[in-house]
């Protein structure tokens, strides 16, 4: 999504964009007629060859890695041998001229592990136009609290954790729309069966559509370079609750913190099991109540201005304008004599 939405930005007025799906592990070696090669493909072992490869066919031709994948949080989850993953990940990088990073969290921990040189790194960020979000109206707060939750259904997202939480709050009080499908789809079913707080809803195409009927969205996930769908839920001006890992503490740290003189947060952190979710929410809970005591049925249950709404989508522009300095950059550095 974030790669289309770059590609059909204001960019293409002066850059032509071709999206290519190479499998790097069985790939005919070629040469590509263009200025700048991008990948964004995962880097491993089996696709090294590849890079390699790549690299030699397209000599003189810029290389940029976009690192959407690896991070300190993936590292401690999934990675078992440390060494043999960070020398794959120097072998990866030591091929590409630049290396970008999507949150200053994983530049951090790119430069901190010497994964690579830091003339090599450019941090970019991430993000895409999230206008349609910024314009979504305040919803009223009622009880049962509405919780959202979208993404891949994988390891990474922790929604097994959610639902695990889920089982331990009274329907009553707090219910929960997860959306999205993959590998985890049948476990995550048989997780919410017989919950009567808990619906699956499947792929959602309009996502402002389903911010719209949330009072919260959480987002539980086990490790997150970067996390499109905080940016998403701050320009929609939801409650959040999130991890802090990787880049997602970096977008939520100036709104993480008590805001106004009842006590109600903008964001809220938890640590990654269940119990910490179900204590969380429970908080939560408490606090939507405490509103509707005070403020009446009329009232939001978030507070975020609309000031910190506008800062998440100014984002997107940030960076379209970081991408366009980094490609004309590259491009006269190309026609400077040698």
């Amino acid at each position: 999504m974030a790669l289309k939405s770059l590609c059909e930005s204001k960019l293409a007025k002066d850059f032509d964009f071709s999206i290519l799906q190479v499998n790097l592990k069985f790939w005919l070696p070629q040469r590509y007629e263009a200025d700048i090669l991008v990948i964004h493909a995962a880097a491993s072992w089996r696709k090294l060859p590849g890079f390699i490869l790549l690299k030699l066919l397209n000599i003189g031709t810029p290389i940029f890695y976009q690192e959407h994948h690896y991070c300190e949080g993936f590292i401690f989850h999934e990675s078992r041998s440390h060494w043999r993953f960070f020398l794959m990940l120097k072998l990866s990088y030591f091929l590409m001229d630049k290396v970008l990073a999507v949150s200053i969290a994983q530049g951090c921990w790119l430069l901190e592990n010497q994964l690579l040189k830091e003339r090599t790194l450019v941090v970019l960020k991430q993000g895409r136009s999230v206008n349609a979000m910024l314009s979504l109206p305040k919803k009223p707060l009622s009880l049962p609290l509405q919780l959202g939750a979208y993404g891949r259904f994988h390891k990474q997202k922790g929604f097994d954790l959610l639902i695990q939480a889920m089982s331990k709050l009274p329907a009553d009080k707090v219910e929960l729309r997860l959306a999205g499908s993959g590998e985890m789809l049948p476990r995550l079913e048989s997780m919410a069966a017989g919950l009567e707080n808990v619906t699956l809803i499947g792929e959602i195409e309009n996502v402002p559509l389903f911010l719209s009927s949330c009072d919260a969205v959480v987002i539980p996930s086990r490790w997150e370079p970067f996390g499109l769908i905080c940016q998403e839920s701050i320009a929609a001006g939801k409650v959040i609750v999130t991890s802090s890992v990787d880049g997602l503490l970096e977008q939520v740290q100036v709104l993480a913190k008590t805001r106004g003189n009842d006590g109600h947060l903008a964001v809220m952190l938890t640590d990654l099991t269940s119990a910490s979710l179900v204590q969380t929410l429970e908080s939560l809970i408490v606090q939507a109540e405490q509103k509707l005591e005070k403020c009446g049925a009329d009232v939001s249950f978030s507070d975020l201005s609309d000031e910190e709404r506008a800062l998440a989508a100014r984002r997107w522009p940030q960076l379209l304008n970081d991408w366009q300095s980094l490609l004309i950059s590259e491009l006269e550095k190309g026609k400077r004599p040698q």
